[in-house]
């Protein structure tokens, strides 16, 4: 059984950790990196990253990455969203992203890696 998938990201930015932060106009040390650096690591680190994991283990079971999401995960993306370097899927999110808080950072972070990604 797989846990909830909280988010879905499709990017072909690179994730750095110190670039995310800067992006976001947090300091090293500060507050600001004890909350966001917790973002990165849910978006970045434990999340999965389906694309590696269907070209490394199930690219001779399924016929494509679209019907291994779809069957795997219940989840179907369309082919831009699937014409990227990597698809994290998210199973947590922090509060400070998660929808389900009011005053959520969610769309600020999303924006944050769309701006990384054009650059």
């Amino acid at each position: 059984m797989i846990d909830e998938i909280e988010l879905i990201l499709p990017t072909s930015w690179e994730p750095d950790r110190n670039t995310f932060l800067a992006a976001l106009g947090v300091s090293h040390g500060g507050i600001g990196e004890q909350f966001l650096g917790s973002v990165y690591d849910a978006l970045f680190v434990t999340s999965i990253d389906v694309k590696d994991e269907f070209k490394r283990y199930y690219s001779v079971e399924y016929t494509s990455l679209s019907e291994y999401l779809e069957i795997r995960y219940g989840e179907t993306l369309s082919d831009e969203e699937l014409d990227v370097n990597q698809v994290f899927v998210v199973t947590w999110l922090p509060q400070i992203v998660n929808d389900l808080y009011e005053d959520n950072k969610l769309d600020t972070v999303l924006e944050c890696i769309k701006k990384l990604e054009e650059a």
